[in-house]
């Protein structure tokens, strides 16, 4: 996960580290799926930019849009939680 040195893909700010960036988190782990980003671009890019594209793409009539596009990691990650506690309240 980690590089040593180099460029990231989105700024182009030479940093100490850089990420793997799945581009479509449903695709191959590899190849032109990813992207090599610094730490901000990286997360910059899972909470903002794909929302805002997927959103814009889907609004010029694109269809077929990957689903991990849709909502920031964040939003995810709140949906999750709370769906583990409704479960362990339900539990009770």
């Amino acid at each position: 996960m980690k590089d040593s040195s180099g460029l990231c893909d989105m700024c182009g700010h030479q940093v100490a580290m850089r990420q793997r960036a799945h581009i479509v988190a449903e695709g191959p782990k590899r190849g032109a799926n990813l992207m090599m980003l610094c730490p901000s671009c990286h997360l910059m890019f899972d909470t903002h930019l794909k929302p805002k594209m997927c959103k814009a793409l889907r609004d010029y009539g694109v269809s077929g849009l990957p689903p991990s596009w849709e909502t920031s990691i964040y939003e995810e990650a709140g949906k999750k939680a709370a769906a583990r506690m409704r479960a362990k309240n339900v539990k009770k």
